[in-house]
């Protein structure tokens, strides 16, 4: 008898240790949660105070969400945010078009992060932050769900709109025109239907309190029928960003960016494999940060690329550099470059210098 109560008592133990493991995994990923959460409390409260950030620099103006920034979603190409308002979406299918529109309460300046620019010291960077994820308090319900970030950086003339018009799908050429960030999201997700929201707010730190974001609105991702239109936009959105066009024949377009340590690299890079730059310059004005991942480990980085052409034998051609770095939580800067080419792009000698 005591033997068999003894064998009831380990299988009764050994069948047990599963839940119990899993019991235990999800309370210590709630402690961590909780104590991610106080930080953001007592950050988020040394903001308003103003007792946070560097020495000098304007504090973000306070807001109430959804009061002093509106945001509204539409499927239409409008001039204002009072239309864009008349026509909203809350559910778009696959390869439905989705423009951002947005309103402040004064102007953009009063809402944006102010940062010194660490690239180029003495001047400044005006920032807002734009996230995708799923609907309700991912820092506690969704911990482990992918959701997107992307920081829009703005130029000090363009602090004086009171309005921002962006388009989020198939994607735009020009600064600040549209941003990658629902492409993104929708890519990545497999067919079914996803409620997700858009959310804006002008702080950095994750994960943030559910009434820290400037705004934020609902979508419906409706994929059901699958999502073979986004992935295709997702895929070509390099280029439309780029040279305003899928079509590779096109050489991308020059930008304002430059950085002599990033050429050097690219250039030795290219050297190995025996091309060498007729022309060279970066497309764009500035890095494009973003973070994805889940609430417990998000992964931070930013993205510019590079242009040259080059000659073999009586052929011309071009290539393009994607340059991507890591942001190191522990050095509190961006680490080394990863690079990647995409290289014999045909194009007339004409081109070449």
């Amino acid at each position: 008898m005591k033997k068999a109560v003894l064998i009831g008592f380990l299988t009764l133990l050994v069948t047990s240790l599963p839940a119990f493991g899993q019991s235990e995994q999800r309370r210590r990923s709630r402690d961590r949660i909780d104590r991610m959460l106080k930080a953001t409390e007592e950050r988020e409260a040394g903001e308003k105070a103003g007792t946070r950030g560097e020495p000098g620099l304007p504090m973000p103006k306070p807001a109430v969400m959804n009061v002093d920034v509106q945001a509204v979603l539409s499927g239409k190409d409008l001039k204002t945010f009072a239309e864009a308002k008349l026509s909203p979406v809350s559910r778009v299918t696959d390869g439905t078009p989705l423009w951002l529109y947005i309103k402040f309460n004064g102007k953009l300046g009063d809402y944006v992060s102010t940062v010194p620019n660490k690239d180029e010291p003495g001047k400044l960077k005006y920032l807002l932050y734009a996230e995708v994820g799923p609907q309700g308090d991912v820092t506690a319900l969704n911990q482990y769900v992918l959701q997107f970030s992307y920081v829009l950086q703005f130029s000090k003339e363009e602090l004086a709109a009171n309005e921002l018009k962006i388009n989020l799908a198939p994607g735009l050429f020009g600064r600040n025109k549209s941003m990658p960030i629902f492409l993104t999201t929708a890519a990545g997700v497999k067919p079914g239907v996803w409620n997700n929201e858009f959310r804006l707010a002008n702080s950095a730190g994750l994960p943030r309190s559910p009434t820290a974001n400037l705004t934020k609105t609902n979508i419906a991702l409706d994929f059901a029928g699958g999502l073979e239109k986004y992935r295709k936009m997702e895929g070509e959105y390099d280029s439309i960003i780029l040279r305003g066009s899928p079509d590779l024949t096109k050489l991308p377009v020059p930008g304002t960016f430059f950085s002599e340590p990033i050429k050097s690299e690219i250039t030795k890079k290219l050297k190995t494999e025996g091309i060498t730059p007729a022309k060279f310059y970066f497309s764009g004005d500035d890095w494009a940060t973003f973070s994805s991942g889940s609430m417990l480990a998000m992964k931070q980085d930013r993205q510019i690329f590079a242009t040259y052409t080059y000659q073999k034998g009586e052929a011309c051609f071009y290539g393009v550099a994607e340059v991507v770095q890591t942001y190191s939580s522990f050095n509190s800067k961006f680490g080394e470059s990863a690079i990647s080419f995409t290289n014999d792009l045909p194009v007339s000698c004409a081109a070449l210098n």
